[in-house]
């Protein structure tokens, strides 16, 4: 592991028990996340983005199977740990922005006190007063006007934006080193969206945070990122820096996604994906998504692609990027996309 790695996932595989059958929700993924940068994991609703982090969390659900794989955070694999040892590094060690922040806040306790007794895990000896004025320090510190007034409301008094940079706050009480941030900012309105993205991009470099961000919207990761993994079906089927990604997208699934999402300046029609994800349970012989890629060749029914190499930061797992497979052509809408984010207008 390199010593400017904080975290490193190697050949996650995870199942999941149900009546029907095991669901093949993560399959053999691979990442790492260094000291200081933002890695974002970014694909459809049920690609197996959450289960990864819940997994790095030590939080699966009862009926979840490890079947292989490491989650090893400055050296130490997480899956070996008991409970008690992991409640020794969740939070205070790893942190986690969940999705929706009205249900990650107690209804019933006021905001100060929420934050509060998160400080004493971490400060056991810290007294009432050191931990209300460290908990309104917080609050400032994440944008909350009128701080020492607003530490005795409820959640109920705070707007969504609010409430999320409580849940912010609460995440940095105990002085994380990695964030892992769920879909943060998908509950909230594009104005207040851009305000929490910046509010995490100031955080991070304030404190020399390593980030791991969940989103299944691309054009949230496009200024917060520093390399970026998609995910299709629970595998990894491209992976690169934010400029790769995003400027020259190699997969079908990762040109679909980009063509699917508009800017002010889009004209053309957007491209919508057909079809839907595979049923995991049944997991598909070969590529996953080739049933929904219209460039799909005959192999990729029959055989699950390797990583093809396009630069030393910048892979991606389709046979379309075999010597002999055909050229493709990318989507026009993307084309101009890509020519409008070169010139800084997209």
């Amino acid at each position: 592991m390199n010593k400017d790695t904080i975290l490193s996932v190697q050949n996650l595989t995870i199942s999941f028990r149900t009546i029907n059958g095991m669901v093949r929700a993560v399959r053999n993924i691979s990442f790492d996340l260094k000291r200081g940068e933002t890695v974002a994991i970014v694909g459809e609703s049920g690609s197996g983005k959450s289960v990864s982090i819940k997994a790095i969390m030590g939080i699966l659900a009862g009926n979840a199977v490890v079947d292989d794989g490491q989650i090893l955070y400055e050296g130490k694999d997480l899956l070996k740990f008991s409970e008690k040892e992991y409640h020794k590094i969740r939070g205070s060690k790893i942190g986690l922005i969940f999705q929706d922040p009205l249900s990650a806040l107690n209804p019933i306790m006021k905001i100060g006190k929420q934050i509060t007794e998160t400080l004493k895990l971490s400060h056991p000896n810290m007294t009432k007063k050191e931990a209300r004025d460290r908990a309104i320090e917080l609050m400032e510190s994440v944008g909350i006007p009128d701080a020492e007034n607003r530490f005795e409301q409820y959640p109920f008094q705070f707007s969504g934006g609010m409430r999320q940079r409580i849940v912010i706050a609460i995440a940095l009480a105990r002085d994380p080193e990695v964030l892992i941030c769920d879909e943060p900012t998908t509950a909230l309105d594009v104005t207040v969206q851009a305000k929490i993205l910046d509010l995490i991009n100031e955080i991070k470099r304030e404190r020399n945070l390593s980030v791991i961000f969940i989103t299944h919207d691309m054009g949230v990761v496009a200024n917060i990122a520093d390399r970026i993994n998609v995910m299709y079906a629970g595998k990894i089927i491209e992976k690169g820096t934010s400029e790769e990604i995003f400027y020259e997208p190699a997969h079908p699934y990762t040109q679909a996604l980009l063509a699917a999402m508009p800017d002010l300046e889009t004209e053309e029609t957007l491209v919508s994906i057909p079809g839907v994800p595979p049923n995991m349970i049944y997991p598909p012989k070969g590529d996953a998504f080739a049933a929904r890629n219209k460039y799909a060749l005959k192999i990729d029914f029959e055989q699950e692609p390797p990583f093809f190499k396009l630069s030393d930061t910048h892979y991606a797992a389709t046979w379309t990027l075999h010597p002999n497979a055909p050229d493709i052509e990318m989507p026009e809408v993307l084309k101009n996309r890509i020519n409008r984010m070169k010139e800084g207008r997209a």
